[in-house]
């Protein structure tokens, strides 16, 4: 077992919301280019934009509020850092952000593929509200729980469930969009295959860098779940979502 330390907990609550909030200024960058560049979207698209960048703004001041009472207020007084409700807020927010951009690639399943296959557009967007129903009752858990590790024991096994599910839809939404291009790429002319390389280049870096983040989520909850450095990891997973959308 990893000894607990202020480098592994406080410390890595630290580097997670300073990367969390470096992330939420480039998905703050890319609203101002998606203004800029596409004022002519369709009313759905920016709702939507506008939806995930307001829950971002919102999840970011929960995590840099949380690592301010961390180090700041409690300075001095580690054993008396038990409740986290900031991070429950974040953790309901985030659960949000995630849905709603897993949500509008499952649309874009829906859209280019054919039948049958478009049915796992459909599948995969009634997980990702399942998985947000889960995400804003940990975030509620979160909130009342006395003590991080009464939190983690009671719910464990679904913050175990939701990380896997998360990564699980992230694949099948990736996989399914490959096929797609493949196939298109197969049957276009070279100025269209270059611009679908480019498109299968892009949908296998999003898909692969959200679920590697879960991934690591999992595995450092697992094997250092004394210390906060899957928090750590946890609290920007949401802004990679986030980038993601507004990337597409």
């Amino acid at each position: 077992m990893v000894a607990v330390t202020i480098a592994n907990t406080l410390g890595a609550m630290q580097i997670g919301s300073t990367l969390a909030v470096f992330l939420f200024g480039i998905v703050t960058l890319q609203l101002d280019t998606y203004i800029q560049l596409f004022s002519d979207d369709k009313w759905f698209l920016k709702l939507t934009v506008a939806t995930v960048w307001s829950l971002e703004l919102a999840h970011t001041i929960c995590v840099a509020a949380e690592a301010y009472r961390g180090t700041i207020t409690f300075y001095g007084r580690i054993a008396a850092y038990q409740r986290y409700p900031l991070m429950g807020a974040a953790t309901l927010l985030g659960g949000l952000i995630t849905c709603v951009v897993q949500c509008f690639f499952c649309l874009r399943v829906w859209k280019a593929l054919p039948n049958p296959l478009r049915y796992i557009g459909a599948v995969c967007g009634a997980a990702a509200i399942v998985r947000a129903i889960g995400s804003v009752f940990l975030g509620s858990r979160v909130i009342i729980a006395k003590t991080l590790a009464e939190y983690r024991q009671a719910n464990g096994w679904l913050i175990r469930a939701l990380l896997i599910s998360g990564t699980s839809i992230d694949v099948i939404i990736a996989a399914s969009m490959l096929y797609f291009l493949l196939k298109k790429r197969n049957s276009g002319f070279s100025t269209t295959t270059r611009l679908v390389d480019r498109l299968v280049a892009y949908t296998v870096r999003t898909g692969l860098l959200t679920s590697i983040t879960a991934i690591l989520v999992l595995v450092t909850f697992e094997v250092f779940p004394e210390t906060f450095i899957w928090v750590g990891i946890y609290v920007f997973l949401a802004k990679l979502y986030s980038n993601s959308l507004l990337s597409a």
